[in-house]
């Protein structure tokens, strides 16, 4: 029908638009407190999402609102096709800030993780009914990698599946 229609459209021109990094603003981003702030605004609505993430600056040049949308995909993403609780996790590896994403829902099959992340990827049929073109992972790709980071999809611990994000932190200041 006609809305969905226009919701599929929206979605194919935020698409477009997020992955277009000539349009990024880059600025030193502190991802603690960035995410902190991110999550919350997700908290205060009564989403079940928690944060684990170091009491140290990980500070990456980014665009805050790509990472923005970045993040509010993964964790949309998680609600709708995974099951709460969402947990989200921020840590340091050598000179990468490692963000993941993680759900307690059925998880994505290995050997179909590298189609999920293909734009308009649909891996199941109710996905068709709700008007959502599967852009959310290629769109958080893209993000990632227009900010020299990579996106892997992995199982987490409990099950469900688990996005993991890793971004390059921004030299340090001499």
């Amino acid at each position: 029908d006609l809305q969905d229609m226009q919701h599929m459209v929206d979605q194919f021109i935020g698409f477009v638009r997020g992955t277009d990094p000539a349009a990024y603003r880059y600025a030193p981003l502190a991802l603690p407190d960035w995410l902190a702030e991110r999550v919350g605004a997700w908290e205060s609505t009564g989403t079940p999402v928690t944060l684990d993430a170091p009491d140290e600056a990980l500070t990456v040049q980014g665009d805050a609102v790509a990472l923005g949308r970045l993040l509010d995909n993964l964790i949309g993403n998680a609600l709708h096709h995974g099951k709460p609780p969402v947990e989200v996790r921020l840590r340091r590896e050598g000179a990468q800030a490692v963000l993941e994403v993680a759900d307690h829902g059925p998880g994505i099959a290995a050997e179909r993780r590298a189609e999920a992340l293909r734009p308009f990827a649909r891996l199941d049929d109710a996905r068709t009914r709700t008007g959502n073109v599967g852009l959310g992972l290629a769109l958080a790709e893209a993000i990632a990698r227009a900010h020299g980071g990579t996106l892997a999809l992995l199982q987490a611990g409990q099950g469900g599946l688990l996005v993991r994000i890793t971004l390059p932190l921004a030299a340090s200041e001499p």
